[in-house]
């Protein structure tokens, strides 16, 4: 599981989720916020504002048992007015009560295949309260959006990669086709087709002998084929 405290950069997901739950936190009755991004076949991604708060996170996702997966498993916020006098899920609010908080109020967004829980702390039993359930799901669907931002920043800048590994594979044989071209007085496809024969008659990959060709470190015999005009 990857956690991140708000020193993260915001030009990373964790530091973007960082400065959210920042904002959460300075909300009114609020003592401290935790946001979590759960993507398919991922590690979740956790961030909080404090780390007291961000073991308490951590321990509802590796019980497995919280206010977090009733809220996801009932799609509505879900309150705790105060965790000493809360039945349900004892792991959990154990860890709230020795860390000194007494209440929470959590909230689920799904998005595009993303989903993303907020939870608002609170030092007084009842605060923050049932209210808060819509500030904490907009602060959840505001997680979603920036996860999501994120995803398709990260695709977008894998595609680019990938295209310049494409051109820069081609480059070299793009190159010994023009020098071909020039030499032979010949089109494009003929040039292509030299620099196959080339390569069959080499044993050579089509990239090596186009490197080859580049760097004039063929063979005189194949220098006589494609560059004749230095026989003379």
């Amino acid at each position: 599981m990857e956690t991140s405290g708000l020193e993260t950069p915001d030009d990373t997901p964790a530091g973007a989720l960082s400065a959210l739950t920042l904002q959460a936190a300075s909300v009114a009755g609020v003592c401290g916020a935790s946001a979590t991004v759960l993507h398919a076949g991922n590690d979740p991604l956790l961030v909080a504002s404090y780390p007291e708060l961000g073991e308490i996170a951590e321990l509802e996702l590796e019980l497995h048992e919280g206010p977090t997966w009733d809220a996801l498993a009932h799609d509505a916020p879900l309150h705790v007015a105060d965790a000493l006098r809360e039945s349900r899920w004892p792991g959990f609010c154990e860890a709230m009560t020795r860390r000194g908080v007494r209440s929470c109020v959590a909230a689920v967004a799904s998005l595009q295949g993303t989903t993303t829980a907020v939870t608002l702390y609170g030092l007084r039993p009842g605060v923050p309260g049932p209210a808060h359930g819509a500030l904490a799901t907009a602060f959840a669907r505001q997680a979603a959006l920036l996860s999501i931002g994120f995803d398709v920043r990260d695709r977008g800048q894998r595609t680019v990669e990938e295209l310049r590994k494409i051109l820069a594979s081609r480059w070299p044989i793009e190159q010994a086709k023009g020098m071909i071209m020039q030499a032979l007085a010949c089109d494009a496809d003929e040039a292509f087709a030299e620099l196959r024969r080339t390569s069959q008659n080499s044993h050579l990959k089509l990239r090596e002998v186009a490197r080859m060709l580049i760097n004039r470190d063929l063979g005189q015999k194949t220098e006589e084929r494609v560059r004749p005009e230095e026989t003379g």
